[in-house]
């Protein structure tokens, strides 16, 4: 390995494969690539005789099924490859003059891998990313490059002198972090775009050791959450212990639609003694250790993906989207410690008695028995305490004051969930709500994690830091 660079395309595009078992794919292939697409999708590009023919099922369109179809690749180096997801889209026709020469297909690839027969064990685990830029973060490590160069000058040729030379250059970068978690020690790396075509924030977590799938998803949900940064998965390579391919994956990635890359970082709690954006070891460790021990029990997996499409999402709807993760967080918290928090507002004895009186008032009601009905189902949900109240009681047993603002904006949130349109007018004051529902969220995952002291101000000037008890200060009013 020469380059930190994403592994499996190149080993596709470069190691002489031939197509083993064809799936989907017309057929006979005469020559193939496989690349990222502007979304960081897997596009597999075939070149085909125009005479080619399909064995895939037809499906009709709209058709909802999950893609099954496999592509199998061999080299005569015994490395094996397999294309997994693979939904071929377009076939188009090289022509010269009024003669077909050839196709060219296109198919969008789910997951790409490869297996070295004689690779050994796997010791290193590099896990590929996009969307972790190096700026503004003030790094806590630096990476350095050593290139070397040779380069020699024979005189005289059979009977003369060569004269060899050899020259190194150095380039160091503060780049890196250097953690450990759980026993686990890795490296998180921003890395260069020169020399990565189509890269636009690439960057990589580099793994000391084979941690499994599920831990190193943890981590980089727990990173992504830590730095306010959506970070995109592209795939992973495990070396041996020469640092030499065992194994390649490479996926179609998920990018927010590509919002992930236009929204700059907004860290959940301060991870730097002295400004923001500043990253120091101990802190950034405190926070990503604490996001996965919760992982599960708080299901960060879904939690997180939550987040993510509310912080993406536009001001006229975002307060529904952050209202319904935050949500999501008490629900987890209330089912962690239960009988913190009352859930409903009568005993359960006496709520069956009052249900039932309920009822029959409602039989005996002069309305329409559509009326009597609707208003049966109602009380299915009567005794359960409303959100508002069941947020306070979720902060008071956590000691998090909520502020007259954060409570506003918590009530309002409903009004985006039932489509009322943004007042002419109110434009900031809507924007100011999205900030607080997202401050409120980081306060209380922060709290029920203990993975901060603090958190970050997004409502106030310059981003102040403030203790997670303490709700952000009123608006002034105008």
């Amino acid at each position: 390995m020469v380059d930190l660079s994403e592994e499996c395309l190149n080993v596709l595009n470069g190691g002489h494969f031939t197509v083993v078992e064809p799936g989907p794919l017309h057929t006979p292939i005469q020559s193939f690539s496989i690349r990222r697409d502007e979304k960081l999708r897997l596009i597999l590009e075939t070149e085909v005789p125009p005479n080619a023919t399909s064995a895939a099922v037809e499906h009709p369109p709209g058709t909802v099924r999950m893609s099954t179809e496999r592509v199998s690749l061999r080299n005569i180096g015994g490395v094996d490859a397999e294309l997994m997801g693979v939904i071929p889209f377009s076939l188009k026709s090289n022509t010269v003059g009024l003669s077909e020469k050839s196709r060219q297909e296109s198919a969008q690839v789910h997951i790409a891998r490869t297996n070295y027969a004689g690779g050994g064990l796997a010791t290193y685990i590099i896990d590929w990313l996009e969307n972790l830029p190096s700026s503004p973060f003030v790094w806590p490590a630096s990476s350095r490059v050593v290139s070397t160069t040779q380069s020699s000058r024979a005189i005289a040729l059979d009977d003369g002198i060569t004269i060899a030379r050899e020259s190194e250059r150095f380039s160091s970068s503060n780049n890196a972090a250097k953690l450990t978690v759980e026993g686990w020690t890795f490296y998180i790396c921003a890395l260069d775009r020169e020399g990565q075509a189509g890269s636009i924030k690439p960057g990589c977590i580099v793994f000391d050791g084979t941690p499994d799938d599920a831990f190193r998803k943890k981590v980089r949900t727990a990173l992504s959450l830590a730095l306010g940064l959506y970070l995109v998965d592209l795939g992973s390579t495990y070396y041996n212990n020469n640092w030499s391919i065992v194994s390649t994956l490479a996926r179609s990635a998920y990018s927010l639609g590509r919002r992930a890359f236009d929204m700059g970082p907004e860290q959940l709690a301060p991870l730097g003694p002295r400004y923001l954006n500043e990253l120091n070891a101990a802190q950034l460790t405190r926070a990503i250790t604490a996001l996965v021990r919760e992982f599960d029990e708080l299901d960060l997996a879904n939690l997180s993906w939550a987040y993510w499409h509310a912080c993406a999402a536009t001001v006229h709807i975002a307060p529904a989207h952050f209202g319904a993760a935050i949500e999501a967080l008490q629900n987890a918290y209330i089912k962690k410690n239960p009988g913190v928090v009352a859930e409903s507002w009568a005993p359960r004895a006496g709520w069956k008695v009052l249900r039932s009186n309920m009822a029959a008032a409602i039989d005996g009601a002069e309305i329409s028995e559509q009326a009597k009905a609707a208003m049966k189902v109602k009380l299915a949900t009567l005794n359960t305490v409303d959100q508002r109240l069941r947020l306070k009681a979720v902060m008071g047993a956590m000691v998090l004051q909520l502020g007259d603002d954060e409570d506003a904006a918590w009530r309002r949130r409903n009004k985006a969930a039932h489509g009322t349109p943004i007042p002419e007018g109110e434009e900031l004051a809507a924007i100011r709500d999205m900030k607080l529902l997202k401050g409120l969220f980081a306060r209380l995952l922060l709290r029920i994690t203990n993975a901060a002291d603090q958190y970050i101000d997004y409502t106030s000037p310059h981003f102040e830091y403030r203790s997670l008890a303490s709700a952000p200060p009123n608006a002034p009013k105008i």
